[in-house]
């Protein structure tokens, strides 16, 4: 049941991952692929879907291991899954802040861009609102507010109603929170892998207890039954 489980989130957490590749992250990069906050988030996701698929190969690995030998093989596993998770809590943490970081980055260097363009008629506002398909920073009434009418680069044909403002950040925001979720799902992995091998070194004590008892009693009943031939005869 247990592995199941696993299996079940395993395929929900690379489904995630696909679902954000194909959907959000690859059509972003052609336009701003060289964003340092476009290249965090990739780094990002990266990391947990290597880290998911080490941790779920080595995990399959060890059973199998466990299977052809000892179960105490499986001891060796528990510290190394432990540090797994300590480790890949605050590196994915760091990735996470840094992710935080380059995306207020970002979004104060759309305003300030919007307003170098809107003061001192300087083009990288244009050429970003070609690049990303934008129009103005919070939409065409951006530029109905100093200009009373709508630039040239915003119709494409037609008019492009996004700001480049709400643009970048209906693609981020979510990006950040499946980032999250990911994390979560990550670490709910591992830990009912880790759950899995306490769970076999703890049947593995419980088996040789019983085992024990077993060799006691055997030997109680031969002490006994030796006794009674001796008082016998």
């Amino acid at each position: 049941m247990i592995e199941d489980i696993i299996k079940k989130l395993a395929g929900i957490l690379f489904g995630l991952i696909l679902a954000v590749l194909f959907r959000v992250i690859i059509p972003f990069t052609l336009r701003l692929k060289y964003a340092k906050i476009t290249i965090n988030l990739i780094n990002c996701f990266n990391f947990l879907t290597s880290t998911a698929s080490i941790t779920l190969c080595l995990y399959l690995v060890s059973i199998y291991l466990a299977n052809l030998s000892e179960d105490w093989l499986v001891l060796g596993f528990i510290p190394l899954q432990i540090f797994v998770l300590h480790w890949m809590y605050f590196a994915i943490s760091k990735q996470l802040e840094a992710i935080n970081m380059s995306y207020s980055t970002f979004m104060d260097s759309l305003t300030l861009k919007w307003l170098a363009n809107s003061n001192f008629n300087e083009t990288d506002w244009t050429s970003l609102e070609i690049t990303l398909v934008c129009c103005g920073l919070e939409g065409p009434r951006s530029y109905m507010d100093y200009l009373k009418g709508v630039s040239t680069n915003c119709c494409n044909p037609d008019l492009i109603s996004p700001g480049c403002n709400h643009l970048v950040k209906n693609i981020f925001k979510p990006m950040q929170q499946i980032s999250i979720l990911l994390l979560g799902l990550t670490i709910f992995e591992e830990m009912v892998i880790l759950l899995i091998f306490t769970t076999m070194v703890f049947k593995k004590f419980i088996s040789l207890i019983c085992e024990r008892k077993q060799k006691r009693n055997i030997l109680h009943y031969f002490t006994v039954l030796l006794n009674l031939i001796k008082n016998t005869y």
